[in-house]
């Protein structure tokens, strides 16, 4: 085997389950908000939801076992991220050779030996997309140099691009770099020519001053090169996804057709972090089928554009197009720009799942987020996707400017009454570069991330709505919002029918209300029922 030039770390398991585990559960009402509904205790320990169905069907959770084992086992994490066989596709049209490790905590042993094979170290990337902090990233580069001090390690990706256009600068990124031990940054939003470039210059020679939005250390000087702006690479991105290997496949791929948001929802920074909306056209994506139609076992595909069904001439023509392949779909809908031909069509076209991001079923809230949808649209939406079959998740963000009781109550009879299928709730979050910030005066808006308040309510009145919404809403199932529609698309991807997910699920919820209610033991009715389920 010739030698990689990159080895690229997708992404890890981010949650400390153990940290939550080692609180006092005396003292749980301190700490609810934080575990519940994202995970169930079960005897000395909180888990993950697919955790404890690990335990239950095989007697060990995903970190009691083994590297190969933990690859069969349950844990979203392997699902095969959308970037690292983007990047691969990308740079294997410049001769680039990318060895991806999709879930570093499920295949530790790929990467110690794709690392160890090489004549010539490789260069060996992180990509940041779910970190939050820098202490995730700083813990596994910790165990990256653990098997080789002098590794080589590129940091890139959502959280390099946040921690410099969220106010830090560049300059901010010296500190964290040095403690943590990573060579380069690489800052810029659609990074994927710079990486490159880097590449290059690292397996040609060359001046690394040209590579663009690069940080590193030049003699220990901290060094930062040219600041420029990257258009997303999309009609570009080769029609070359059965030519990259990529072991940990399954039978569902994710890739993208667009790039940006034409919207502007007030609490959303991404239609200006991402620097405008940009489309395939619909016949181009046709040549990614047909070269995703050739990796053997896949049949099954998640669009993780941001706004799939927009513009709706184009999705209609899409619609078309995979008509002629036998693969089944999920994506991300504007539900308000469906009607009953294109649902249909959607149907018939292999649409299993959609995320709708509702985020609230009263009007005034809808229109101080700006979303150009009404509870009507939302409600018509969801009963045109009952109608033919296609299951639905109905996200919810609680909190929001303007959010009383009123609202609250409108979103629990929507959800309770309008045939919601899944749905998941979370906090406002509050951040600067967003719409909502320009005018956080008119609403008392103070604060920002997850310690705000407003006229109306504060972050922490709104996380114990979240709960007593989660206890009290019969008719639809509550589906962790850090992972919604992946979950769904995971679980079907591991060969769980839709109403097995939610009989499943809707067995974990019990066991969570009971815990909520003071029940901690793993000897109740619901337990029991959910180990029946399992078996």
């Amino acid at each position: 085997m010739s030698d990689v030039d990159l080895i690229l770390v997708c992404q890890s398991n981010v949650v400390d389950y153990d940290a939550y585990s080692s609180f006092p559960l005396d003292r749980l009402d301190l700490y609810q908000t934080l575990v519940y509904p994202r995970m169930v205790r079960d005897g000395d320990r909180f888990l993950g939801h697919l955790d404890l169905l690990n335990t239950l069907k095989s007697g060990q959770t995903y970190f009691e076992a083994g590297f190969p084992q933990r690859r069969d086992l349950l844990n979203i994490w392997n699902l095969p991220s959308a970037s690292g066989m983007h990047l691969a596709n990308v740079l294997m049209a410049s001769g680039l050779r990318t060895k991806i490790i999709n879930n570093i905590d499920s295949e530790w042993d790929w990467f110690e030996q794709a690392y160890t094979a090489n004549t010539k170290p490789p260069l060996v990337g992180i990509s940041s997309t779910f970190y939050l902090t820098f202490k995730e990233v700083g813990k596994l580069a910790k165990r990256l140099r653990k098997l080789d001090p002098d590794m080589e390690i590129v940091l890139g990706g959502a959280f390099a691009n946040g921690q410099v256009s969220g106010g830090g600068g560049v300059a901010g990124l010296e500190k964290p770099m040095r403690r943590y031990g990573i060579d380069y940054a690489l800052h810029a939003f659609n990074s994927d020519r710079d990486l490159r470039d880097l590449l290059l210059v690292r397996k040609e020679g060359g001046d690394i001053g040209t590579v663009r939005n690069l940080c590193y250390f030049d003699k220990d000087r901290f060094t930062a090169t040219a600041s420029e702006w990257n258009t997303p690479l999309l009609d570009e991105v080769p029609a070359n996804w059965d030519k990259v290997d990529a072991p940990f496949l399954n039978r569902t791929i994710q890739i993208r057709t667009a790039s940006g948001c034409p919207f502007s929802c007030s609490f959303c920074s991404y239609p200006t972090t991402a620097g405008g909306w940009k489309t395939i056209e619909a016949e181009r994506v046709r040549a990614h089928l047909e070269s995703v139609k050739r990796i053997p076992g896949i049949d099954r595909i998640i669009f993780i554009d941001d706004t799939f069904n927009v513009p709706p001439h184009r999705f209609k023509q899409l619609l078309e197009i995979f008509k002629d392949y036998d693969f089944e779909w999920f994506s991300f809908l504007r539900v308000q720009y469906v009607d009953e031909d294109i649902v249909r069509n959607m149907r018939d076209s292999g649409c299993r799942g959609v995320y709708l991001g509702v985020e609230s079923a009263n009007d005034r809230v809808l229109k101080n987020m700006n979303k150009k949808a009404t509870r009507a649209d939302f409600a018509r939406g969801v009963n045109l996707l009952n109608k033919y079959g296609i299951s639905s998740l109905s996200a919810f963000v609680l909190g929001f400017p303007g959010e009383n009781d009123e609202s609250i109550r409108d979103n629990i009879d929507f959800i309770e009454n309008c045939g919601v299928d899944f749905y998941s709730l979370k906090e406002f979050f509050y951040m600067e570069n967003t719409e909502i910030h320009k005018q956080r005066d008119k609403f008392g808006l103070t604060g920002m991330g997850i310690n705000w308040s407003h006229d109306t309510m504060s972050y922490e009145g709104a996380s114990q709505l979240k709960l007593d919404m989660f206890r009290s809403i019969k008719n639809a199932t509550s589906i962790d919002p850090d992972t919604s529609l992946w979950y769904l698309a995971y679980l079907y991807d591991r060969g769980y029918g839709f109403d097995e997910i939610k009989q499943l699920q809707q067995g974990m919820n019990r066991i969570m209300m009971d815990q909520l209610d003071g029940t901690m033991s793993n000897d109740t009715e619901a337990f029991r029922a959910l180990r029946g389920m399992v078996a």
